[in-house]
């Protein structure tokens, strides 16, 4: 017979785990109910997201420079698609709509899986993707019919540039992701991308939360695609002529400071800008109007002018004594013709580009008043354009360590300093527009998919200079183009302009080529256009040789085509 003691050790072996199982269900049913319902409804919601299409872009006239059309990408489970054999059946339907033989996609298949089963995977899913609607259509209704298992078809939006490479810097390009990079897609990715649709489900039959996608805003931007065109032709034809590295020129609305044309060479075409990414030609999605810097020379030589009349430390016939060098801090500032002109006036200083008369007038400004000026006129900070990756420039004052009284004489002359493109013709055109330094801008209107309009109106920064001073120097200039660059001169048109030429520098050792700038503006009186044209290395290796031809003909055919009236005075004549 069992002992009373024994049966009590029987009892407790059993009724233990029962004692456990009932307090674990308790604690499950009771304590643990409300968050492992929640997890249980989670895991039967099923969420979809959907990307919207990029908003279209297009130019001041309506021409489509950039939209997002349906594409599709295809995806390899590399869950199911594990060995040759369905590897191979896979590829033998995907081949005709991607265009590739069957021996091709399925070696790409094979190499997606196998690098999938690596420790550390770096390849993605992705087999193809920019599929047209045409070619994926057979082959999903393939899919289906074949009941085949490891291919996913997702749909995508896709972004096409119908003008190719025209303005291709300016507009910049667009990842896979998609994430805009440079230009107007980068600055104004966020309004292009719209917002995510979400699509919240337990099953088909109840449906939780829906957000609809929303398209991206569209923009209309300031360029002119006929005058853009043209201008991307003669700066071509300028870099074959003179074989030159490279080259910018922009047109800018003098008064409101918009964009009319922006071309940069080596430029590229957005519609390939991904393969250009993975090539050794990566370095040219950019744009380098507005994120290469350099020094512009002598075209500054007009803001000089400018700030010392502002700073009546001049007048329009002060006479200055040229004797062909001044030293400076044991520094020797020489003229570009190493030539002495003995006594001259701001007229004949800028119609020789003499350095040695203009480092005088930085010297007798002092520090503080020309760098006051020279930060008024914009330098040393960006200019704000709504492009993406504008670079600030350098310009040391005498609060650097580094400035020394050397940097006062070699600005003076655009030297010592770098600045942008658009920089430089911002700080130009704010003398031919009364003294008025603008912000800068390519996209005048915001178009909401909700239908809202936004008209982008242009915005003035600061005064830099009085409506007199600013008259005075291009009463000069005019002059001085006249006497001393008369190839720029536009027949109806009286023009107002500086050359200038730089030295080049390639890690830091002077070569033996020049970047060499002309930047004018006309009607000289009543500016409407001011032009930059910058050429990088060019043979000849001086501006008035190389860069004044190219802004003459890019002003007379952006007369015709913005229907600019000629001067009075030129008809009369």
């Amino acid at each position: 017979m069992i002992s009373k003691k024994r049966l009590m050790v029987l009892a407790v072996f059993i009724l233990a785990p029962v004692l456990i199982v009932l307090i674990r269900s308790a604690e499950i049913q009771i304590i643990q109910s409300a968050p492992l319902s929640a997890r249980a409804r989670d895991q039967q919601v099923l969420i979809w997201t959907g990307q919207p299409p990029r908003g279209a872009i297009f130019d001041r006239n309506g021409n489509v420079l950039a939209v997002s059309n349906r594409a599709y990408t295809i995806r390899v489970d590399t869950a199911v698609l594990t060995d040759t054999i369905a590897a191979a059946a896979a590829a033998s339907i995907v081949a005709p709509a991607v265009l590739r033989s069957p021996g091709e996609v399925s070696a790409r298949i094979q190499r997606i899986v196998d690098d999938s089963r690596a420790i550390t995977p770096t390849l993605s899913n992705i087999l193809y993707t920019n599929v047209s609607p045409e070619a994926i259509t057979p082959l999903t209704k393939t899919i289906a019919e074949q009941q085949l298992e490891g291919l996913l078809v997702e749909p995508i939006w896709v972004r096409s540039y119908p003008q190719g490479p025209l303005a291709g810097p300016t507009l910049g390009f667009v990842s896979l992701q998609p994430q805009g990079y440079s230009g107007v897609e980068g600055y104004w990715n966020s309004e292009l991308s719209g917002s995510m649709g979400v699509r919240m489900e337990r099953g088909p039959m109840e449906l939780l939360v829906v957000t609809p996608t929303q398209s991206g805003a569209s923009l209309v931007l300031t360029l002119d695609s006929a005058l853009q065109n043209f201008v991307e032709e003669r700066l071509s034809q300028a870099i074959s002529d003179y074989e030159a590295a490279g080259g910018t020129v922009i047109v800018m609305d003098t008064r409101s400071g918009a964009i009319l044309a922006s071309a940069s060479a080596p430029g590229y075409d957005p519609n390939r800008a991904l393969e250009i990414a993975n090539s050794d030609d990566a370095k040219q999605l950019h744009d380098p109007a507005v994120s290469d810097t350099y020094e512009p020379g002598s075209v500054l030589k007009l803001v000089t002018v400018a700030s010392a009349l502002e700073q009546g430390v001049i007048t329009t016939r002060t006479v200055y004594y040229d004797g062909g060098k001044y030293v400076v801090s044991g520094k020797t500032i020489r003229n570009s013709d190493l030539v002495a002109h003995g006594n001259v006036d701001i007229g004949g200083m800028l119609a020789e580009s003499l350095n040695v008369v203009a480092a005088q007038i930085s010297e007798d400004m002092g520090p503080e008043a020309f760098y006051y000026r020279f930060g008024l006129f914009g330098f040393g900070r960006p200019t704000g354009i709504d492009l993406g990756n504008e670079a600030p420039g350098t310009l040391r004052t005498p609060a650097d360590p580094e400035w020394s009284v050397v940097d006062l004489a070699t600005n003076s002359f655009g030297q010592g300093m770098t600045a942008t493109p658009y920089q430089v013709i911002n700080a130009i055109n704010a003398i031919a527009n009364d003294g008025v330094l603008m912000q800068p801008y390519i996209v005048q209107q915001w178009r909401a998919d909700d239908g809202k309009v936004i008209n982008k109106r242009s915005a003035p920064i600061q005064r830099v200079v009085s409506p007199e001073t600013a008259r005075q120097v291009r009463a000069v200039a005019a002059e001085a183009t006249r006497l001393g660059t008369p190839a720029a001169l536009v027949k109806g048109y009286t023009v107002a302009g500086k050359t200038g030429t730089a030295d080049w520098y390639l890690r830091g050792v002077k070569q033996d080529t020049t970047i060499v700038t002309y930047v004018g503006f006309l009607p000289a009186a009543e500016p409407r256009i001011t032009i930059l044209v910058k050429l990088d290395q060019p043979t000849p290796k001086w501006a008035g040789q190389t860069t004044i031809p190219v802004f003459h003909d890019v002003a007379e055919r952006a007369c015709q085509i913005l229907g600019i009236p000629p001067d009075s005075v030129q008809e009369a004549q």
